[in-house]
């Protein structure tokens, strides 16, 4: 039967590392009946962390989604990763859905996670809910993290819950919407009357009429205190804080029907923007169009495409437009997936995640849709890798293999990226740290069956004069018949850096013939190729061939162009050759406690830092430091500042090489060429 779309509901489950989502998902299947025992994390169990690489680990790698139904409502949930390491799929998820679950731990609290996860939300304007999780734990409180909420995202985070027994043994939670004022404990008294009051002042507010009730000392009921925080909630203007304890169900109840009550359906969120400035209503009875978020390689299913129904209503054997490719699909099957099972459903409407299996040429980022009206929705933006590594096959057969399962990693990853590397030749994979890419390697030896070795990348060194220099050089070869003969002056300058190569003329008087002249310049672009500092690349230099003399019967364009690169060897002898490194932008985002481990740290990095500026509650640190110094960043910083700072790097210029490293990189040089 077609869901009823204002009775939908996709909610992403978010939160820092550790934090209970998983726990709280496995709860939730467990409560609404989808599953008959409770799935636990610790013992393998979990019915969410579900695949090889997540059992291994213990923690959650790859978004999934889920379905259950609570109170006439049809709820998908999306258990999303917390390891900073697979944020792109957190990402992902956050963008199918209406709205989100923040889980908070409660003995942790506001952690690094959450609050990058709530810029993420406050940047999609998504809806949200938070969870104090964990209150059963010793060390936990529930006031405690309120305050850290309210201080670090806004007074308008309102508790609509309160826990009972923290003190001496939590129990169960009172709902600051439902629960009578006879059933709150004495000790709770005080505050359960503070926190109803933030409530029902959080409510009225969104509506003149009840806020005049309000400010005349009239109390609010309970359905007027709902369809307020309703409106509230769905605005952004007010984010309900629960509690409870997910691994012993405590509190989540009433987080559901939280989520049926407060939570928007399509219909509350509106029309859906798209590229071209126009929009889409959530409506099932219009042309359909959709968007997909993820994808996935399935060893039974194949390919599978994760789609978010935008508009309309998709069902099996219908034509479709992926108008981001430009190519036709006939949609197979629907499958509901519930983790790593799935079911197949007839159909799907608005707001509603199914996943399509064996679609000719469909991937994250592209939009489907009805031929009849093509729209095509605004693509995620995912974050840059921040760490990366060359990879070489084990053995000559992975040697084979290795290019394509790659290829198939990136289709499902756009957090990961490969690139071979022209210059040092190596075939270099990069990602969010090292966990991201360990997952990776694993991924290729056992789901893919490639074996392959990891080292540290090469750095794209180049090199380039800082000074005038003038060359010369006479090619003369006598070898019966026709010989060869070719005498070049080149003189050499420095260009701005990034200008790259310029060659010109300056040759009078015929020394050299007119059609010999791109032989002189071909010769220094070969020259170009490996510098005289220590075999890199040349950028960045202005070459002019002013003299020259020729033969009438033994010049040709080799005799030129051996003499064109011999005598721009030379002149970059004489003009003052210098290394150059590629610098990276970095932006460190770090609590104020590491601020002194982490400057002190870029600084021996040979970092530059530009600017220290506030961002959401921490310092950001925008600096510029040597991708060779960064290599491993990822992990260090992390262990410098136990998991609770993050950073993104884009290539920023080349700049010279210090002396002092200088002179290790070109005795390594001499060394890798001796050997060879």
């Amino acid at each position: 039967m077609p869901v009823d779309t204002t009775k939908i509901r996709t909610v992403a489950i978010v939160g820092h590392a550790s934090s209970g989502k998983t726990s709280l998902v496995d709860a939730v299947l467990f409560i609404s009946k989808v599953v008959n025992t409770h799935g636990r994390v610790a013992n393998g169990t979990s019915a969410a962390d579900c695949l090889p690489d997540e059992l291994e680990r213990k923690i959650t790698i790859h978004a999934k989604s889920f379905h259950c139904r609570w109170q006439g409502h049809s709820i998908t949930l999306l258990d999303t990763p917390g390891f900073a390491d697979f944020f792109g799929d957190t990402l992902a998820a956050v963008r199918a859905a209406d709205a989100a679950i923040v889980v908070i731990d409660g003995v942790g609290g506001v952690e690094v996670g959450a609050r990058r996860i709530w810029k993420m939300l406050d940047e999609m304007q998504k809806p949200r809910l938070v969870f104090v999780n964990k209150l059963d734990k010793e060390n936990s409180d529930f006031f405690r993290c309120v305050e850290q909420i309210r201080s670090a995202f806004g007074k308008n985070c309102i508790p609509f819950e309160l826990p009972v027994g923290q003190e001496t043994g939590f129990s169960k939670v009172l709902n600051l919407r439902t629960t009578p004022e006879a059933d709150v404990p004495h000790e709770l008294h005080d505050q359960f009357h503070k926190c109803h009051e933030s409530l029902e002042e959080a409510a009225a507010e969104q509506d003149d009429k009840l806020l005049e009730e309000f400010l005349g000392g009239q109390a609010l009921t309970l359905e007027e205190i709902t369809k307020g925080t309703h409106v509230g909630v769905a605005r952004g203007t007010t984010v309900p804080i629960y509690c409870g304890c997910a691994e012993k169900e405590i509190g989540v109840q009433n987080l559901l029907e939280g989520v049926t009550a407060l939570l928007p359906s399509p219909v509350d969120r509106g029309a859906v923007a798209t590229e071209d400035g126009g929009s889409v209503e959530p409506v099932a009875n219009t042309p359909f169009s959709a968007f997909v978020f993820k994808a996935t390689v399935d060893p039974y299913a194949g390919h599978l495409a994760y789609v978010r129904v935008v508009s309309g209503t998709l069902k099996a054997d219908m034509d479709v437009l992926n108008v981001t490719r430009g190519v036709k699909e006939r949609i197979p099957q629907l499958l509901s997936m519930q983790g790593k099972t799935q079911t197949t459903v007839a159909e799907a409407g608005p707001g509603e995640i199914v996943a399509l299996a064996k679609l000719k040429d469909t991937h994250i980022n592209n939009t489907l849709c009805d031929p009849s009206r093509q729209v095509k929705f605004p693509p995620i933006k995912f974050p840059r890798p921040v760490m990366s590594y060359a990879i070489h096959p084990h053995t000559t057969k992975d040697e084979e293999k290795i290019s394509m399962a790659l290829h198939r990693l990136t289709e499902e990853d756009p957090t990961f990226h490969m690139e071979r590397n022209p210059n040092t030749k190596e075939l270099i994979i990069s990602g969010m740290g090292d966990q991201h890419l360990a997952v990776v390697v694993d991924n290729l030896k056992k789901r893919l069956g490639v074996n392959v070795d990891l080292s540290t990348p090469k750095v794209d060194y180049k090199e380039t004069i800082t000074s005038h220099g003038d060359g010369h050089y006479k090619h003369k070869k006598q070898s019966g018949g026709h010989g060869q003969y070719g005498e070049a002056y080149v003189k050499i300058e420095p260009h701005e850096r990034g200008r790259g190569f310029e060659f010109s003329s300056e040759v009078v008087g015929g020394s050299i013939p007119r059609n010999f002249i791109p032989a002189v310049e071909k010769g220094c672009v070969e020259g170009m190729q490996a510098g005289v500092v220590a075999g890199y690349p040349v950028v960045d230099v202005h070459a002019i061939v002013y003299d020259g003399s020729y033969h009438d019967v033994d010049s040709n364009e080799i005799s030129f162009k051996i003499a064109g690169l011999h005598a721009f060897k030379e002149a970059m002898q004489k003009a003052r050759p210098a290394l150059l490194e590629p610098i990276m932008n970095i932006t460190v985002y770090v609590p104020d406690q590491y601020m002194g481990d982490i400057t002190g740290d870029l600084n021996h990095r040979r970092g530059h830092i530009l600017t220290v500026e506030t961002a959401d509650g921490m310092q950001a640190i925008k600096a510029q430091v040597p991708q060779a110094e960064l290599f491993k960043y990822a992990s260090e910083l992390r262990s410098i500042t136990a998991g609770r700072a993050s950073f993104e790097m884009e290539f920023s210029h080349y700049e010279q090489v210090p002396q002092h490293v200088a002179q290790k990189v070109v005795t390594e040089a001499a060394k890798k060429a001796e050997q060879h």
